[in-house]
């Protein structure tokens, strides 16, 4: 079957390319030809007639705001930016995902697909997307083609729609012949927010490739070292002492892979991206690992790292609570340290063939999701995937 993934926009960020290919190889694995769609994300400035009215403007709203208003030639910066950033990163979207680029979902017509699998990611997010309507598949009305998400988050268990905007996604949700979300709370805010009771809590995508898949991928770099691996996506003063506590108590050097292409206070060249494969084998080699990132976490897992999870409630912390409450693993996320605790007593114990043995029913019971969901001769799929 010919299968579209509609997904957040491929950038710079790690965890979102390596879901987007996760996903598709997934489906292909399972005999469908996947497409990953990505959205055009050229910045042009301001047509010639319409430029001096919009810097105009933003220069009125700097000085109304002290400086605080929106960048004058934000266009012109990006432009010149961001190849500059996504210069090493790049090669993995386009080596690995080879995504279908498109203007707008307007350019497709319903001869191109015979489905769409919405996910994986915070794609129900309205913050994080460009018109949420794009995530819950508007653009297909009216088309014969199957409709399904496959690990769709909220990325965080508030509310985040109006009335009018819960009213559309819930009419347009009802069109999909499956519904499957990420995070355990999901299953709840689909039923008492979009009025869908048949979604269901699958893993996501990334966890359902085996670590060696990963491994094969990291293999061509040989920078990594092991030690403490450290991925931070928003610094903290309270983030870097809980570092600097364990590495002091483990006695292990830190070997930092946090990336900030969008912080213009380091220089430009500081902030391209490292490829792919140098952040998969920084985790691959780690013996300790501190990170605020749900994908993170998931490499983790997958690579048997014992880790800490320090909690980012400004990206949602729904994700991080279900995925290590999947696995026992509520205690492996902190805010602090016991200074009198030297960690060397728990902190590297992890039971990791318990681990195994739950994610081995996950996988079994979301690839029956996707099974069941892409084949046309099922309705729709309705099964309780929560491992006994």
């Amino acid at each position: 079957m010919k299968t579209a993934i509609v997904t957040l926009p491929l950038h710079t960020n790690y965890g979102g390319l390596l879901q987007a290919y996760a996903l598709k190889t997934l489906l292909e694995d399972m005999g469908h030809e996947a497409v990953v769609l990505d959205i055009d994300r050229k910045v042009n400035p301001p047509a010639v007639w319409k430029a001096p009215f919009v810097y105009v403007k933003r220069s009125l709203l700097n000085v109304l705001k002290f400086g605080k208003g929106p960048e004058v030639f934000r266009e012109c910066r990006l432009k010149r930016e961001y190849p500059a950033v996504s210069s090493e990163i790049s090669r993995f979207t386009s080596e690995y995902i080879k995504p279908r680029v498109l203007k707008s979902y307007s350019e497709l017509s319903q001869s191109d697909f015979d489905a769409y699998v919405v996910g994986s990611d915070q794609v129900w997010r309205p913050e994080y997307i460009n018109d949420i309507h794009d995530a819950f598949l508007k653009f297909t009305q009216g088309w014969n083609v199957r409709r399904l998400s496959y690990a769709a988050s909220f990325g965080t268990d508030a509310l985040e729609y109006d009335y009018t905007l819960l009213e559309e996604c819930s009419q347009l949700l009802s069109g999909f012949d499956a519904v499957s979300v990420r995070e355990a709370s999901g299953v709840r805010m689909c039923d008492e927010w979009l009025d869908c009771d048949r979604a269901v809590h699958v893993l996501d995508p990334v966890m359902m490739l085996p670590a060696e898949h990963y491994r094969s991928i990291s293999a061509s770099d040989k920078s990594a070292k092991g030690g403490l691996v450290t991925y931070i996506l928003d610094r903290s003063a309270a983030k870097a002492n809980i570092i600097t506590s364990v590495a002091g108590k483990l006695d292990m050097e830190v070997h930092d892979v946090s990336v900030y292409p969008k912080d213009r206070s380091i220089p430009l060249k500081d902030r391209t991206v490292p490829c792919m494969e140098s952040w998969l084998s920084a985790f691959a080699h780690a013996e300790f690992v501190v990170t605020d990132s749900f994908h993170g976490c998931v490499l983790c897992l997958l690579f048997h790292k014992p880790f800490f999870v320090v909690g980012n409630k400004a990206r949602g912390m729904a994700r991080i609570d279900s995925l290590l409450g999947m696995f026992g693993l509520e205690y492996r996320l902190v805010d602090g340290l016991d200074p009198d605790d030297d960690l060397k007593d728990w902190a590297m114990d992890i039971d990791w063939d318990g681990m195994e043995s739950v994610l081995s029913e996950y996988r079994s019971r979301s690839r029956a999701f996707l099974k069941s969901a892409l084949d046309v001769n099922s309705s729709s799929y309705s099964g309780d995937i929560e491992p006994e």
